[in-house]
């Protein structure tokens, strides 16, 4: 994943994660599990992602020393769109548009766990 596909303003609670890459189309979930695929597949496609966090619901600042760990963590809103074409037979989808009422729950945050703990 290029490194300018992410963006995260961590103290404004703002993050997001712009994608867009070649991956194979492998025809339908059984023929990517099986790797048994029908004839022509799997094709190259190309899948676009479009993540966006923001709003601070919450924020919580968690310490375990036992567990060796510390972090903090922003409980905020969230959209995504995502769509894949297949240029080989033409196939496309695109999700719906990036709906907030239709949050289920996102976080971001930042932690140091194990040797960087200390």
């Amino acid at each position: 994943m290029p490194h300018d596909s992410v963006s995260v303003s961590l103290g404004r609670g703002q993050a997001s994660f712009n994608l867009s890459v070649e991956a194979f189309d492998d025809h339908d979930l059984k023929s990517s599990l099986t790797k048994v695929f029908p004839s022509g597949f799997p094709q190259l496609a190309t899948v676009t992602f479009a993540v966006e966090w923001s709003g601070v619901l919450d924020h919580q600042h968690v310490r375990n020393e036992a567990m060796n760990f510390e972090g903090d963590f922003f409980a905020t809103g969230s959209t995504i769109e995502w769509s894949a074409f297949n240029p080989s037979t033409g196939f496309q989808f695109t999700s719906e548009p990036a709906n907030p009422s239709g949050l289920v729950g996102a976080v971001i945050g930042h932690e140091r766990s194990g040797v960087f703990f200390e």
